[in-house]
């Protein structure tokens, strides 16, 4: 038995939930939504699946549980696969503190993406990163190797995913945030990862929906 994970035919907010699953190495099957054909999931899949609350992402567990929600497929495989554990409320509560700032930061970059303004807005926004890449940047300085320290969690994989996708619009938009391009190019060292991202399964664009205004194709 394995997973089935839902979504668009594109990497965003899926793609952390996919990379979760490669390091792990839980057998998966990636259901892709074409835009041109939504109407097999809104007509179809979105009605028949039993979803309590259907949405995109999904993730269907091989014990026949279902879920949507992209953070809380993460949260539920980190708990699973020791991505997500902590041994006190403090610990656990810094942990959902540095995944919230996590999603603010590919949440303002979807919205970037996302606005008619986006050619006015872009160079606005990549002149401005400070504020967004600076507190990962001091914090990975702390002789952190990864976004808790010396172990991975789920917040990892999403923020090699935003950072990705800032490169894909803009290839030099780490150098001045060396901690931040040393985690990046660690993480993507990692065999599991490296395997997938040298893989058939592994596309750099789309990076977000046909209706974005940057994102679909380079």
């Amino acid at each position: 038995m394995s997973y089935k994970v839902g979504y668009w035919n594109t990497r965003g907010f899926v793609e952390p939930i996919i990379l979760v699953l490669e390091y792990l190495q839980y057998p998966y099957e990636r259901v892709k939504y074409e835009f041109d054909h939504a109407e097999h999931w809104f007509e179809n899949d979105k009605k028949t699946l039993g979803f309590d609350f259907p949405n995109m992402a999904y993730l269907l567990c091989p014990n026949g549980q279902k879920f949507t929600q992209s953070i809380t497929i993460l949260r539920h495989l980190g708990r699973e696969g020791g991505l997500f554990t902590a041994q006190t409320n403090d610990q656990i509560t810094k942990l959902e503190e540095i995944l919230d700032t996590v999603v603010d930061l590919r949440l303002g970059f979807a919205l970037l993406c996302l606005n008619p303004n986006f050619s006015d807005m872009k160079n606005d926004y990549l002149m401005n990163l400070g504020g967004r890449f600076g507190p990962f940047e001091e914090w990975l300085a702390g002789g952190r190797k990864w976004l808790n320290g010396d172990n991975l969690f789920v917040g990892d994989f999403i923020f090699w995913s935003v950072l990705d996708y800032h490169e894909c619009m803009e290839p030099t938009v780490l150098e001045a945030y060396p901690n931040v391009k040393r985690f990046k190019e660690e993480f993507a060292s990692i065999p599991q990862i490296a395997s997938y991202l040298a893989s058939d399964k592994f596309k750099k664009f789309p990076v977000l929906i046909k209706q974005a205004y940057w994102g679909w194709s380079p």
